[in-house]
């Protein structure tokens, strides 16, 4: 099955998904907070797994991550490369049964959704499509600037990271 195929698959889930820009173990990230940043890449792994939260069981599910390199970093000679943090999303959101993975799953889905407005300069109506040209975007010559923010939740002595696309500087 194609990319493409399985992203056709999710179509109604991210329909359903609001664009999620952050407004209101992944190794080295800059500070929490705002970072100009170059989106060097997108990553696909259409073997995942998804664990449900209730009674782990796992299912078949789609990882995108991002990759991204701070535009400017007086900290280092050459600006420091990270990955974002991996969006898991499930390749049917029917089989889960518990409520916090049917919401982990929607945030997931909505922070991609917002990554890819960000990028695109709209949210595109079709999934499959949307990423292809997600894709094509950032194997251009053209580098793609963002502002990028990383967030940090700390709960009990784990600290969860994420990041959202807030809006384009440059492309």
């Amino acid at each position: 099955m194609s990319t493409s195929q399985i992203f056709s698959m999710m179509q109604k889930d991210f329909e359903n998904a609001q664009a999620d820009q952050g407004l209101g173990s992944l190794g080295e990230w800059p500070s929490e907070g705002n970072h100009e940043c170059y989106v060097l890449s997108m990553n696909i792994d259409e073997n995942a797994t998804f664990r449900q939260t209730s009674d782990g069981q796992e299912f078949p599910s789609v990882s995108i991550q991002f990759e991204y390199q701070l535009s400017d970093d007086p900290d280092r000679p050459t600006p420091l490369v990270w990955k974002g943090a991996p969006m898991n999303l499930i390749k049917d959101s029917s089989n889960l049964t518990h409520e916090g993975s049917q919401i982990r799953n929607r945030i997931e889905t909505e922070r991609l959704k917002g990554h890819m407005k960000t990028i695109l300069g709209s949210a595109p109506s079709d999934f499959g499509g949307g990423m292809e040209e997600v894709k094509n975007k950032l194997d251009s010559e053209n580098a793609v600037l963002a502002m990028v923010r990383c967030i940090y939740q700390v709960r009990g002595n784990k600290t969860y990271k994420s990041e959202k696309l807030q809006h384009l500087i440059s492309n």
